[in-house]
């Protein structure tokens, strides 16, 4: 720890808080539009899932225009001021009772997070000269994600279904705000990165000139956004349709206490928590291909989805299901986040055409955007098919995905040519910072 610069701690802190009040509203957010005591909105669970995937949706396709801002215009640090700003204004809009201001919150809070994320990982990475180091400095980063998702999803969850969900919109929006004074406070520490604006060559634009090779690395991109693509729409089920069904049909008795739906969330944090560093082992151990990553993560994501099945139709016999089905659930669907996650973004900038890395990186944000948007959709279907029919097709959908993914790695790595492309610096702590 003594080896990392001060701002490292600043920007951790002021990442946990952003986190903190993100996760803690995604995870009442359909409960309280469905609820119709305490101040929810009593709305169908369609309507909830819908405004949920358009919400969750628009925080990552929001990162492209955010990232062109500061670019352009802004600067990373400023961006972050200006993201953080929003948010404490968002998060306290939601606080109030009036659903003319609950809407305007919610466009607030995503421009802010646009602003925000993808310029605070980039003053992480600017802390640094050496790799080694920067790879360090990332994973503590990634850390302070995971506590603040953490720490929100249980008092959050907790304070809002106890004493009433304005009360959670507003510990949400203390967290952020605390966030913005140890990232205002921490500014001595930080005066040397976030300040570069990326120059802009003057004169006419240069012809992109693209070899065969790019092209089929290109073609491989587009096959694994289809993957990504899969794989988040099932698992952004987690706080839509089994946030839901934890409420409804899952006995949360635990020691005599009724334990909060939302807090099931926290379960994914903790798990990243404690087997993070159980799985980075496990593949350094290992010479397993990136696409081969992402098909196992998109698999176990699938299998995760056997335990909602089983607890499907143990609820159809019984009236309930136990609470262990959802723990193996989110168990198995945080591991395949670990495979894919992690990887994805460093494999695009690995052998993404160099003149086309910021467009295959925007790429990776809209489909993981659309997916959340996807994930609502289906998880609406429940109200048709049931339950058990859509955690079914997710198995299905997922395994097969993966498994054909999978089989075809191997070729599809010969395919890019990685061999041919100068090693690079290793982003993998980079690329998880922006969960």
């Amino acid at each position: 720890m003594k080896n990392h610069p001060k701002g490292l701690f600043i920007l951790f802190f002021t990442e946990m808080w952003e986190r903190f009040s993100y996760y803690g509203l995604r995870a009442i957010l359909v409960l309280f539009l469905v609820s119709k005591t305490k101040g929810g909105y009593g709305w169908t669970e369609a309507e909830a899932l819908s405004l949920l995937g358009l919400f969750t949706g628009m925080v990552y396709i929001m990162s492209i225009p955010g990232g062109i801002i500061s670019d352009r215009w802004l600067g990373p640090k400023r961006s972050v001021m200006l993201g953080g700003l929003l948010l404490c204004i968002g998060h306290f809009l939601m606080a109030v009772p009036n659903q003319t201001l609950f809407y305007a919150a919610l466009c607030i809070i995503v421009a802010g997070i646009g602003m925000l994320k993808p310029n605070i990982s980039t003053m992480v990475g600017e802390l640094y000269t050496e790799q080694k180091k920067r790879d360090a400095g990332f994973i503590i980063f990634y850390m302070g994600i995971n506590l603040g998702s953490f720490l929100a999803t249980l008092s959050i969850g907790f304070v809002a279904e106890t004493y009433g969900w304005h009360y959670g919109f507003s510990l949400a929006g203390f967290g952020m705000l605390l966030g913005q004074i140890v990232f205002v406070w921490g500014q001595r520490y930080l005066q040397e990165v976030g300040n570069q604006l990326k120059t802009r060559k003057s004169g006419p634009k240069e012809k992109l000139k693209l070899s065969p090779t790019d092209l089929r690395r290109i073609m491989v991109l587009g096959i694994l956004f289809f993957v990504i693509f899969v794989f988040w729409m099932s698992f952004e089920q987690a706080s839509g349709l089994m946030n839901l069904y934890a409420k409804k049909y899952t006995n949360r008795v635990v020691f005599g206490w009724n334990v909060p739906a939302s807090m099931f969330q926290s379960f994914n944090a903790g798990f990243i928590l404690i087997f993070g560093g159980v799985v980075a082992a496990f593949w350094a151990a290992r010479k397993t291909s990136a696409i081969s990553k992402m098909a196992i993560g998109t698999i176990l994501v699938g299998i995760g989805f056997l335990f909602m099945v089983g607890a499907s139709m143990e609820r159809a016999s019984v009236g309930q299901s136990a609470i262990y089905w959802l723990v193996l659930a989110y168990w198995l669907h945080t591991l395949g986040e670990l495979c894919i996650s992690p990887v994805a973004l460093s494999y695009i900038s690995k052998i993404a055409p160099k003149a086309l890395v910021s467009s295959m990186m925007g790429a990776y944000f809209a489909a993981t955007g659309f997916a959340n948007m996807a994930a609502a959709e289906v998880g609406k279907l429940a109200g048709k098919l049931g339950e058990l029919s859509i955690f079914a097709g997710l198995v299905i959908i997922s395994v097969v995905t993966g498994t054909i993914l999978l089989l075809f790695a191997r070729k599809l790595t010969k395919i890019t040519r990685e061999d041919e492309i100068e090693e690079m610096p290793s982003k993998t702590t980079e690329s998880a910072s922006v969960a």
